[in-house]
C-alpha cells in the first residue's frame, strides 16, 4: 500500500500526494484515492485517460447501484433483444481508464461484480448472462475514489487495489483558475477537520460571484450562509499577514 506518511527508508520527507500519484499511475493498473471532496481525484482520474488517448468511463455508485447496472443488460431492439454494455465492460474492452466514484457505496450486488472486474488484469474477466467471457483489453485501468475511511471497505474489495493512495490537498493546476488570496484560502480550508472543512468548489463559486461583479461580503453570504462572517474574518487576517 502507498501512503504519502510513509517516510522512506534514507528518512528523507514523504513525497508529495500528487508526486505519488504521478508515479503510481504509470505502473499500477488499480488504484484508490481517499481524501476530501474537491480535492481534484476524479478530475486527475479521467486526465490520464485523456492523456493515454483512451476512453475515461466513470460511474458514481450508490447503496443502490446493482452489479447489472455496471455491467450491463439486453434491450429491446427491432423486434429482438441486444446487449448493452455498462460503464465497466465499456472500459475493459476499449482498454479505457473506468473512474469509480464513492467506491465505498457498493451495494452487496454490486461488490460481487466488482470483486471479478477488478481483479488482476492477468486473470479478471466478466461472464456475461449469454456466456461470453470478457477479459481487459491491454491498457485497461481502474481507478477508484472515495471520501471516507479505506479501512471499511470489504477486506477483499481493499485489496484488489495495488496502492491507496491519501489525496489531502487539492491539486496545484485546479487552484490556478483562482486568484492567490482564495488559492490560499482553497488550500488551508480543504485540510480543515471535516466539521469545519471547506470544499475549493466553494471558494470556485465564490470566485465566480466576485468576477461578475458582485459584492465579497454577499458573495461569501451566498456561498458559506451562516459562516459567511467568520470565513470573512479568516480571509481579512490571511490578507493580513
Amino acid at each position: 500500500m502507498a501512503d504519502r506518511e510513509r517516510k522512506n527508508g534514507n528518512g528523507r520527507a514523504p513525497l508529495d500526494c500528487w508526486a505519488l500519484f504521478d508515479i503510481v499511475v504509470r505502473h499500477l493498473a488499480r488504484i484508490l484515492l481517499v481524501g476530501p471532496p474537491g480535492t481534484g481525484k476524479t478530475r486527475n482520474a479521467v486526465e490520464i485517460a485523456r492523456q493515454r488517448g483512451v476512453p475515461a468511463v466513470m460511474v458514481t455508485l450508490t447503496e443502490e447501484t446493482p452489479a447489472a447496472e455496471l455491467r450491463g443488460f439486453f434491450v429491446p431492439w427491432r423486434g429482438r433483444f441486444r446487449w448493452v454494455d455498462g460503464p465497466v465492460l465499456l472500459a475493459m474492452r476499449q482498454g479505457g481508464v473506468l473512474v469509480i466514484n464513492e467506491i465505498d457505496h457498493a451495494s452487496p450486488d454490486a461488490l460481487s461484480f466488482l470483486l471479478a472486474a477488478l481483479d488482476d488484469p492477468a486473470v479478471a474477466q466478466v461472464v456475461l448472462p449469454n456466456g461470453e467471457v470478457v477479459e481487459p483489453a491491454p491498457g485497461y485501468a481502474c481507478i477508484c475514489t472515495m471520501n471516507g475511511d479505506p479501512a471499511t471497505l470489504p477486506s477483499p474489495l481493499l485489496d484488489r487495489f495495488s496502492a491507496v493512495l491519501r489525496i489531502d490537498r487539492v491539486h496545484p493546476q485546479a487552484l490556478l483558475v483562482l486568484p492567490p488570496d482564495l488559492q490560499r484560502a482553497a488550500r488551508e480550508t480543504v485540510a480543515l477537520p471535516a466539521e469545519r472543512r471547506i470544499s475549493p468548489r466553494a471558494w470556485y463559486a465564490v470566485d465566480r460571484l466576485r468576477r461578475c461583479g458582485v459584492e465579497e461580503e454577499i458573495a461569501l453570504a451566498i456561498v458559506f450562509g451562516d459562516r459567511a462572517g467568520e470565513v470573512l474574518d479568516a480571509l481579512r487576517l490571511m490578507r493580513s499577514e
